[in-house]
């Protein structure tokens, strides 16, 4: 075979194995990604019906009222005192027959005063959708004749077997806009809401935005006090983009591979038997690939042995390299001439950082896949041992590491291990020339999360850079200066965020970096 045709081999092998890596890496994310979405969707649906149940228990108390014939008398104080009570009810009304009697407060609602309900098509369906229900129904959003936008619910009134009237309640979309915590827009950083009734004939939506929920990352909630939709879609998913950073990286990879195998491809007679090896192995290398492929599809419990599997085809080809390159320099060292040598570096080099970008791939895929192993971590005992393992590098640059009495969280603690062993490890390497590194862990929170801090002396950050580090294969480095796949703060912010938290840092060039980092806190955790 000749040494094109050897290369075509190596390029199309070595960018199946790695595609599928990438594939299976945006996968999760999007899993993940849609996950947040759903949760978001039930937060909402929770804080609404939450600011609703204020309106039921209004209505019904007026209802009562209205049913004993002492609503005349008392309408007046007892709206006061719920609207004073409850902050999500702008208006409290009874309406006896089609008639809105009164109104509380009066002033702004004046209009509203003997308006007929039942006279208007769209009031009287939601009236009679009421009445159906036997139970409060929300009519809107709607443009209310005494101004604004909101929606009315209306609790019918049943004296003697017939119907008497309505108590209902006013709220404007303002109102409900602070009850969600969100503007009139719909659209925060991260998600784009909207709730809009599912029956044709209302079509004014809660929020101004125009966003299409037939694509993207959507989830859908329904609320049927008000027949509502609620639709919550994530903004700028990051899946696909992770999976091409990393789809990119292994293109590049194998090109690279393919380019070295037709160099040694194109050598004497000598190197010809490390081709066909290599050849030979990748061959292999695509049959146990099938083979995954397979299991995969059969079970989700297969995933870990699979993607252990995928990391020893991709690291022999990488050994071999290697080991064949040492056998190379040794056995015909004095026969090759220096840019021959060169090349051999280069090509061990090289192999032994691919390893370890495969390494810390395969640790980024798996991160988030046990979280019902979560579990009490002692920060303490976490940190001592990380100073014992770190103890030659420690001891190597003068550093120190101080902390004060850290808490127990809840969590995985592998990869708690691993946020702290890459923080701390970053600040050992990181180091600034002139001083012996310093290192200070420090930790406060709220009644919700942990806050805690990693502060070092280095060489610092530009402030341009601090989005850009957290992502996959983002080095501000040359590898010449400091060695490192690009992956480490990647695979930190990945933790944090599966475990409900948020990673930033802030730092001066030249005058150290404090990495920041929140943890929720939940059952099974304890005060340090």
């Amino acid at each position: 075979m000749t040494p094109v045709r050897i290369s075509i081999v190596v390029f199309l092998l070595s960018l199946l194995i790695t595609q599928v890596i990438a594939f299976k890496i945006a996968g999760t994310e999007k899993a993940n990604e849609q996950l947040l979405v759903e949760q978001e969707a039930v937060n909402v649906k929770t804080k609404l019906l939450e600011s609703l149940n204020h309106s039921i228990t209004a209505t019904r108390i007026l209802a009562y009222l209205m049913e004993n014939d002492l609503v005349d008398e008392n309408f007046t104080s007892v709206s006061r005192e719920l609207v004073a009570q409850n902050p999500f009810i702008d208006a409290l009304q009874y309406v006896v027959g089609s008639s809105i009697v009164d109104t509380y407060p009066r002033e702004g609602n004046e209009p509203t005063i003997g308006y007929r309900v039942m006279e208007q098509r769209s009031h009287k369906q939601g009236a009679m959708k009421a009445l159906e229900r036997g139970d409060l129904y929300f009519e809107g959003p709607i443009e209310l004749i005494q101004g604004g936008i909101g929606v009315v619910g209306r609790y019918p009134v049943i004296k003697n077997g017939d119907l008497y009237g309505f108590s209902a309640v006013v709220i404007h979309l303002e109102t409900i806009y602070s009850a969600l915590s969100l503007d009139s827009s719909g659209i925060t950083g991260r998600f784009i809401y909207q709730i809009y009734k599912q029956e044709d004939g209302s079509p004014i939506p809660f929020f101004t935005n125009d966003e299409l929920f037939e694509s993207g990352l959507v989830h859908s909630g329904f609320i049927p006090l008000g027949n509502w939709n609620i639709n919550v879609k994530l903004s700028n998913p990051s899946y696909l983009w992770q999976g091409l950073v990393i789809s990119g990286a292994g293109l590049l990879f194998s090109l690279l591979l393919a380019l070295f195998v037709a160099y040694l491809a194109s050598e004497p007679k000598r190197l010809q038997e490390l081709v066909d090896k290599k050849t030979s192995d990748l061959e292999k290398s695509k049959i146990q690939l099938e083979d995954y492929n397979t299991r995969l599809r059969q079970s989700n419990s297969e995933l870990e042995n699979f993607t252990r599997t995928i990391s020893q085809d991709l690291q022999e080809p990488l050994r071999m390299i290697s080991s064949f390159m040492r056998q190379l320099k040794k056995k015909y060292g004095d026969t090759l001439d220096g840019k021959a040598h060169t090349y051999i570096d280069y090509a061990m080099d090289g192999a032994e950082n691919m390893r370890l970008i495969i390494l810390d791939l395969l640790v980024y895929s798996k991160i988030g896949q046990n979280m019902d192993q979560r579990k009490s971590v002692d920060l303490n005992r976490l940190v001592g041992n990380l100073e014992i393992e770190l103890k030659k590098i420690i001891s190597e640059n003068n550093a120190s590491i101080t902390y004060p009495d850290l808490p127990e969280i809840y969590g995985l603690e592998y990869e708690i291990h691993l946020l702290f062993q890459n923080l701390i490890t970053n600040a050992l390497r990181y180091r600034h020339p002139d001083r012996s590194p310093e290192i200070a862990i420090s930790q406060n929170g709220t009644d919700s999360v942990w806050k805690f801090g990693i502060a070092d002396n280095g060489i610092g950050i530009n402030g341009e850079h601090f989005e850009k580090i957290f992502q996959v294969f983002q080095r501000l480095h040359t590898e010449g200066n400091y060695r490192g796949t690009g992956l480490g703060l990647a695979i930190c912010k990945k933790i944090v965020e599966q475990h409900s938290g948020n990673i930033w840092v802030e730092s001066e060039p030249g005058k150290g970096s404090t990495f920041y980092f929140t943890l929720k806190k939940e059952a099974g955790a304890g005060q340090g």
